[in-house]
């Protein structure tokens, strides 16, 4: 079994790779298309994202889950995922045929000059493949295959790049571009996924009842919490878009995937925390998140300083002088991201005891939150009121799950949230080593 400190690495420096990759392509998908196209296609982005989520029933986290403990046989979640991506995206495809057509969907696909001919390519080819790739690739995970696990991950970052490259900067193929080069990264990761899956079992014509009876009743507990999470994150684009326009998505979408960049350190430790809580005793769980979470917050908090200052001449410098309206309500977002960064570690702990119900409530909790104060500030102080109001959520979430980890683990506030000396001392000694204690671990 791999270490959790090599786990780690290895996925940090995969998140590193990706956040690298990642932001070039928001600087030229945003120097390219320009504020307006670009707010067209982050909602072009976020459509499928949401269809692929609400479909999805909680069943990636289930494969992790089951994956992990292996109750069941790995053949038999390998069949099982084929047909949830098969049945899963007929019944999405055939329900958006259903509704493409009425009076609200397509008023807002007309407001917000979104082309009919890229959703539908969206909805039929990349959703599929969506499905695939993230019911196969959490196998990957729950195995603990983090080398593959990662590998797939920065393969699709790096083929959307290539492609962006080719089809906007070169051809000029503008929104039309920047959908087709999704397309082809999903797939070209889908077939590199597949391709590891398949070598570690095989797909028998069959399905097992009590796995779907299993991972449905598991996955349910995660499920409606990670779609109210997305929502949280998300919904005040949509939002955005209802009460100004796309150009204002645009400026909101820099200032999300600037801030949301801080969240790479938390997201890496808690994916690879998750199989391993399911595997190991109560006290030694309770040890490596509690210090995995107290390093988590000051790390994220010193970043998040040190953008509060460089974020104007980071945006200016970036993406260009069109983007400066992004500057402010990435300001307010970053409260909440710090908050909520510790709160990703507790949560993924808490999974891996097989209680996700906690991050739905705190998800639930939240949304009913930042919904009503969308709707409040958004008209009044523009992108700013919806960046504000995403902060007191996080914030709100992040409050919950911490009182529900302390009551569940008798853990005390002490030493889940507040550093002490040596918590300084490792994470310098972490910060400073991380780069080459992660190439060691990957020769190895």
């Amino acid at each position: 079994m791999t270490s959790l400190k090599k786990s780690g690495a290895i996925t940090f420096a995969t998140q590193g790779a990706i956040f690298a990759i990642g932001f070039a392509t928001s600087i030229i998908l945003a120097r390219v298309l320009g504020p307006a196209n670009r707010g067209i296609y982050a909602l072009l982005m976020l459509i499928p994202s949401v269809m692929v989520l609400t479909g999805g029933m909680g069943l990636e986290v289930a494969n992790v889950y089951y994956s992990a403990n292996r109750k069941y046989k790995l053949d038999d979640i390998i069949s099982n995922s084929l047909f949830a991506t098969v049945a899963i995206s007929s019944i999405i495809i055939i329900l958006w045929w259903a509704i493409s057509d009425t009076r609200i969907v397509k008023g807002f696909i007309e407001k917000n000059n979104i082309a009919a001919s890229h959703l539908w390519a969206l909805i039929l080819f990349a959703i599929p493949l969506m499905f695939f790739y993230g019911f196969y690739n959490k196998i990957l995970l729950g195995r603990e295959q983090i080398i593959k696990f990662n590998l797939t991950n920065a393969f699709q970052s790096i083929l959307q790049l290539a492609s962006i490259i080719i089809l906007l900067v070169v051809l000029g193929q503008g929104i039309y571009g920047a959908v087709l080069s999704f397309i082809i990264a999903v797939a070209g990761s889908s077939l590199l996924v597949g391709f590891f899956i398949f070598r570690l079992g095989k797909i028998k014509f069959s399905i097992n009842p009590g796995l779907v009876k299993d991972s449905i009743r598991y996955g349910g507990k995660a499920y409606l919490g990670n779609m109210l999470q997305f929502l949280n994150y998300r919904l005040d684009m949509f939002l955005v878009a209802y009460f100004m326009d796309v150009r204002a998505v645009g400026y909101y979408v820099i200032s999300v995937v600037i801030v949301e960049k801080l969240w790479m350190i938390p997201n890496s430790l808690a994916t690879v925390l998750f199989p391993r809580i399911s595997a190991i005793d109560s006290k030694e769980a309770n040890h490596v998140t509690c210090k995995t979470s107290r390093h988590t917050l000051i790390v994220v908090f010193a970043l998040s300083l040190l953008l509060l200052v460089l974020a104007r001449p980071l945006i200016r410098l970036l993406f260009g002088h069109a983007f400066l309206p992004s500057v402010e309500p990435l300001i307010f977002l970053l409260p909440g991201v710090v908050a909520l960064s510790y709160a990703k570690i507790l949560t993924s702990d808490l999974a891996g005891r097989g209680r996700p119900e906690f991050g739905t409530l705190a998800a639930f909790v939240s949304l009913t939150i930042n919904i009503p104060l969308n709707l409040f500030l958004i008209p009044i102080w523009g992108i700013a009121g919806a960046a504000f109001a995403s902060s007191v959520a996080y914030a709100l979430a992040s409050l919950i799950v911490t009182i529900a980890f302390i009551k569940i683990t008798g853990v005390s506030w002490r030493n889940t949230l507040f550093m002490t000396s040596d918590d300084f001392k490792g994470a310098l000694k972490q910060v400073c080593h991380l780069w080459p204690r992660t190439w060691k671990h990957s020769a190895d």
